[in-house]
């Protein structure tokens, strides 16, 4: 199987008012398609920042990045933006969501970045949500929901 990731001499640095602080330094990587695995490490050693490279949310500041066939570190913000809608799909550790809003507004508002239709977004939406088992808990806020529900 071929790569679905393939880094080359990765680098990634911040600058926090006059310090640079090098989080990445030439990392190679590649993962192959099909794969499973775990980035693990201390806290500070990078995972983050690596994830959030692969995933389009942040830029290299040296190197390559190839996703699915794309070299994502030559993506402008737009075109990143427009890569991730169509390619990338994140959990994160902590949830987002808008307290004000319902479970189903929750699972609809990733689709307005979409051409999705209103009522199309809701039946997506309504899916996902019984494919997860809160088909009865859509017009639930989210402190209303369990950790586990939200």
């Amino acid at each position: 199987m071929g790569s679905i990731v393939t880094i080359r001499d990765l680098s990634k640095v911040y600058v926090r008012g006059r310090q640079q602080v090098e989080v990445l330094h030439h990392i190679d990587l590649d993962i192959a398609q099909g794969d499973f695995l775990a980035l693990m490490g201390p806290s500070g050693s990078g995972k983050t920042t690596l994830l959030n490279l692969i995933g389009g949310l942040d830029s290299p500041t040296a190197g390559t990045l190839e996703v699915g066939g794309q070299r994502i570190d030559r993506l402008g913000e737009g075109a990143l933006a427009k890569w991730r809608s169509e390619h990338v799909g994140f959990v994160f550790q902590f949830y987002n969501l808008l307290p004000m809003l319902s479970a189903q507004k929750n699972v609809e508002l990733p689709l307005l970045l979409t051409r999705l239709a209103a009522a199309e977004r809701r039946r997506r939406a309504a899916i996902a949500l019984q494919l997860v088992g809160l088909a009865d808990r859509v017009g639930h806020k989210p402190g209303e929901l369990s950790g586990g529900q939200q």
